[in-house]
């Protein structure tokens, strides 16, 4: 399994040394220290868009995740999170619809179709997800009741590791050491909105992590 990578955007700002930040995601710590910047000073909302820290999750890290971000030192300004390893399907939802229509509403497809797919996806990615299974597309005799879920899982297997997409999940039940932060109380504002925290603030909230969220 390969790790995907966050990257925190924000501003921060020292008036000497450094603003430093530990992370927790899941109950475990994935920073600890400075972030890279601490000379940015805010002057009204926070709009600036430096990056701050990365960190690592495995790849089938997913789900509610319990996070917490402890700062010292100074001012951090906590804006979006962009991360990699986003779903790249080998079909897209249009070529889907313009060559034979494999899609969750597929109950049957043709022997040509069913060879189609075969090369779109590929052998690898195919067999990864049973045994035989490009053979018996490419001879057309993959049938819906036992092989068309594990091609649909086989299509969404393929991460895209180059590109970063911004995160665009909840962060339920946000709190400022302790007490409830309700200027996220709202599901939509909590995607977007950038908490400021002061030295020695800890801010804590439920991710609901989806890597495929648009």
């Amino acid at each position: 399994m390969a790790n995907r990578t966050f990257k925190v955007y924000g501003q921060a700002y020292a008036a000497s040394g450094d603003v430093s930040v530990t992370m927790s995601v899941g109950g475990t710590q994935v920073f600890s220290g400075a972030v890279n910047d601490s000379t940015t000073v805010r002057s009204g909302n926070p709009t600036t868009e430096n990056h701050l820290w990365t960190y690592t999750l495995d790849e089938n890290t997913v789900g509610d995740l319990a996070v917490s971000i402890a700062v010292s030192g100074g001012e951090l300004c906590l804006g979006p999170t962009f991360h990699n390893g986003r779903t790249d399907p080998y079909i897209t939802d249009t070529a889907q619809a313009e060559a034979y229509g494999l899609s969750d509403n597929t109950t049957n497809l043709s022997a040509e179709a069913q060879t189609w797919t075969a090369g779109q996806i590929g052998e690898a990615a195919l067999d990864a997800q049973k045994a035989g299974l490009h053979a018996k597309l490419v001879a057309g005799t993959a049938t819906a009741a036992d092989d068309f879920d594990d091609v649909k899982a086989a299509n969404t297997s393929k991460k895209n590791w180059d590109d970063f997409v911004l995160d665009n999940d909840v962060r339920d039940n946000p709190q400022l050491n302790g007490a409830a932060y309700t200027l996220m109380d709202d599901d939509e504002v909590s995607r977007s909105y950038w908490p400021i925290l002061q030295d020695g603030d800890t801010f804590t909230y439920t991710w609901k992590f989806s890597p495929d969220l648009g």
